[in-house]
């Protein structure tokens, strides 16, 4: 009798989650080489230049989703490795204010040569590791206490207020909801979350008032934006040639596209007229080129990834695989609602990416390490499987 086939980890690849991050990886190299050529041509600089650096972006991104993807899940559950990933990115954080770059006024990035670092990028990433090592502690769902939580509820509060103060209130909030939802998924009252959702959105919406009502001299400089953001969420339109002017021209750009697109290349609010079309807009740049029908298809591939994720939460055996899986899918649709509601002018700009498809090294790095961590879980889960079946050794 032939001895079992020995299967590398390769073999357990999970193609409805990397397929998809390919195509979209594409797309946003030429959606970013589409945005940022005119005023590239209008610098006297290479037109494709950012497209070039988008391509090496994914290269090294591949090859860290492949790094991530072999090594044992098992070693980023040890306390000591999570206590450092948390210590690194409490450094990262705190350095911001001595070796921190500015861009667009605020100083969220550190400048590594090759490429602009955000680390409040990292701390979701990084929370998430934590919050599952955390939650599967003894494999078995903890039932929800404050006693029982109190330690990672004093972390995740603390790193959520080191990126409000970058300032980054959208990475914050975001943050908070990521935490909350994998919170729920351990157990937290449905009741519970739905009064704490209902009493946020009435707050949001007292305070919205609040801001647009009352004097703002007693609010820090560097918070002073927040004033104009939720000015321009109430009307897009209020000052479209000063603090509505990127909203306002966002707006132009999706008229423009309508159903089908004007085609590749023919952007008109790219020429000037939007700023920062290549990062924060470039989802309107794809439905003025390609049309909503097409942008349509790329929001798909995204809730198509997330989608994915949840359902291996849900059949998965692992305790820790699963708050990876659901940790892992929130943040990507986190991401994706962010971006594409502040675009909309459901919440105020907030400066975040679309996954995948914006230009930028910081973003694509740890999206695709985030999902190298899924592909992992999801590889060594089977591998497990086939091994108590004979199939592998």
């Amino acid at each position: 009798m032939k001895p079992p086939k020995r299967l590398s980890k390769l073999h357990y690849l999970d193609f409805y989650i990397l397929v998809p991050y390919f195509i979209l990886c594409i797309i946003g190299i030429l959606m970013v080489y589409s945005s940022s050529s005119y005023h590239l041509l209008d610098s006297d600089l290479g037109t494709g230049s950012k497209a070039i650096k988008q391509t090496t972006y994914f290269l090294f991104s591949l090859v860290c989703m492949a790094i991530v993807y072999r090594i044992n899940l098992n070693v980023l559950r040890k306390p000591i490795v999570v206590s450092f990933l948390l210590t690194l990115t409490f450094l990262s954080l705190v350095a911001l204010p001595l070796i921190g770059t500015s861009v667009g006024g605020a100083k969220r990035w550190i400048n590594l040569g090759v490429l602009l670092f955000q680390p409040s990028e990292l701390v979701p990433l990084v929370l998430i590791l934590y919050i599952a090592a955390h939650l599967a502690k003894n494999d078995r769902l903890v039932p929800f206490t404050f006693k029982n939580h109190q330690r990672s509820l004093l972390v995740c509060g603390f790193f959520m207020f080191l990126v409000a103060l970058q300032p980054n209130i959208a990475g914050a909030s975001m943050i908070f909801i990521l935490v909350l939802l994998l919170f729920l998924a351990s157990g937290l009252s449905p009741l519970f979350m739905t009064l704490f959702l209902v009493g946020f959105v009435v707050i949001k919406r007292l305070g919205t008032v609040l801001l647009l009502s009352l004097p703002t001299d007693w609010m820090p400089e560097k918070f002073s934006y927040l004033v104009t953001r939720f000015e321009v969420m109430q009307n897009p339109f209020i000052d479209p040639t000063g603090k509505g002017f990127q909203t306002s021209n966002a707006y132009y750009a999706m008229h423009n596209g309508g159903f089908w697109g004007r085609g590749l290349g023919n952007s008109i609010q790219k020429k000037g007229f939007l700023p920062a079309a290549d990062t924060d807009f470039i989802f309107a740049i794809c439905i003025e080129e390609l049309g909503l029908i097409f942008s349509l298809g790329i929001l798909f591939l995204v809730f198509f990834i997330a989608a994915r994720l949840f359902l291996l939460a849900i059949k998965s055996k692992n305790l820790y695989y699963s708050y990876l899986y659901i940790g892992c899918g929130t943040l990507i649709c986190l991401q994706v609602a962010v971006n594409v509601g502040s675009l909309l002018g459901f919440i105020p700009m907030t400066g975040l990416t679309f996954p995948f498809i914006s230009y930028g090294g910081s973003s694509m790095l740890i999206l695709s390490t985030t999902l190298g961590i899924a592909l992992n879980a999801r590889g060594s889960e089977i591998r497990g499987w086939d091994q108590q079946r004979g199939v592998c050794s």
